[in-house]
C-alpha cells in the first residue's frame, strides 16, 4: 500500500510540474511541426522533471527528505542487526554505536546527493531555480 501512495504522489507532483509550464512552450512545439507525443518527450517533460526533481525529495507530510526516509525503512532491519550483534557478543554499546554511525553516514550521504541534484537540474525563473 505504501507503494502506491508513493506512485500517486509521484505522478501528481509529474502532472503538477508539467502544468506550471506555460503554453507558450506547448504551443510553440506544435508550431515547429512536432506531435503532440513529441511535445511532451521533448520540450515539456525535461522541463517538468527539472522542476520536479527538487520537490520529489520532499515529503508532503514532513520536512524529511524522501532518500532519507526510504533509508528510514531500512533502519528497523539495522537496529534488529545490532540487538543481534549485542546479544551475541555482549558489546551493546559498539553495536549500536556503529548502527549510528551508518546510520549518520547514509543520511547526509543522501542529503549532499539530492542538494547536488537540485543544483544541477535548477531552472532559472522556476521553483527553486535560483536567478
Amino acid at each position: 500500500m505504501p507503494r502506491l501512495f508513493t506512485s500517486a504522489r509521484i505522478a501528481e507532483q509529474v502532472r503538477a510540474g508539467i502544468q506550471s509550464l506555460s503554453r507558450g512552450q506547448r504551443n510553440a512545439g506544435l508550431a515547429v511541426g512536432l506531435t503532440q507525443v513529441q511535445v511532451y518527450r521533448y520540450v515539456l517533460l525535461p522541463m517538468a522533471f527539472r522542476i520536479v526533481i527538487p520537490a520529489a525529495d520532499q515529503r508532503d507530510d514532513e520536512p524529511d527528505q524522501e532518500l532519507v526516509h526510504r533509508a528510514d525503512d531500512r533502519l528497523a532491519e539495522l537496529t534488529f542487526r545490532s540487538r543481534e550483534m549485542g546479544e551475541y557478543t555482549f558489546n551493546f554499546f559498539e553495536a549500536f554505536t556503529a548502527a549510528t554511525l551508518i546510520y549518520i553516514a547514509i543520511a547526509m550521504t543522501a542529503n549532499r546527493v539530492m542538494a547536488y541534484v537540485e543544483r544541477r537540474v535548477a531552472v532559472p525563473g522556476y521553483i527553486g531555480g535560483g536567478k
